[in-house]
């Protein structure tokens, strides 16, 4: 009985091996920069509907049949913009989509336990990723040398939504280049969020969608 034991142990381990390393990836500061704050009260629903709507799309289920392949994302790197006036409804669509909201509605304890499951999902490989889900965010107020080379070299650990305003939002083209490398070598969709007027160019060559 104990040597079954000690194989099925060995097993587990084995299967588990090739996704261990994503539990030790952490929020990358350097490239990143985490919404500040809850957000105001936001009365623009069909905003709001038409920000999940876009997130969402091609960002495919986030399962795959054995544990070291790379789940399928149909659209890994998606570029909208909409007017700088609906900043408060972004901030609380971020809010959300980060899963902020679940800390602050939970007692200490429930918060902790919350956040290590979020941290141990990597390892349900099989499992199609929830609705309600947490996303990694990122509000971008400058987009520096410093940053540009940082998130040239990111890899999303979790789905990821990137707003720009300001300063940011005018060096929009050359985000979007840094987040290639991101494209085409993770394994999580990214969403990158002009907060401001419309580019005069689509940045990176990647269809623009007007929100």
């Amino acid at each position: 009985m104990l040597s079954t034991g000690l194989a099925t142990v060995a097993l587990g381990l084995l299967v588990l091996a090739p996704r261990l390393p994503r539990l030790a990836r952490r929020y990358d500061a350097a490239a990143l920069a985490p919404i500040d704050g809850p957000p105001a009260d936001a009365a623009d629903s069909p905003l709001l509907h038409r920000l999940d709507a876009w997130v969402a799309k091609g960002t495919g289920h986030g399962a795959t049949l054995l544990p070291w392949s790379r789940p399928a994302v149909p659209i890994p790197l998606a570029v909208a913009f909409t007017p700088a006036s609906h900043a408060r409804a972004v901030h609380r669509f971020g809010y959300h989509l980060a899963g902020y909201h679940q800390l602050t509605r939970r007692s200490r304890v429930g918060g902790i336990l919350y956040r290590i499951g979020v941290q141990l999902r990597p390892l349900a490989w099989f499992l199609p990723r929830r609705a309600d889900e947490p996303w990694d965010d990122a509000w971008l107020a400058q987009a520096d040398a410093a940053r540009l080379e940082a998130l040239a070299r990111w890899l999303p650990r979790r789905p990821t939504l990137i707003v720009l305003e300001g300063e940011a939002a005018e060096s929009a083209g050359r985000v979007a280049q840094a987040l290639e490398h991101a494209a085409k070598n993770g394994e999580q969709p990214v969403r990158l969020l002009i907060l401001g007027k419309k580019p005069a160019q689509s940045p990176a060559g990647i269809p623009l969608t007007p929100l």
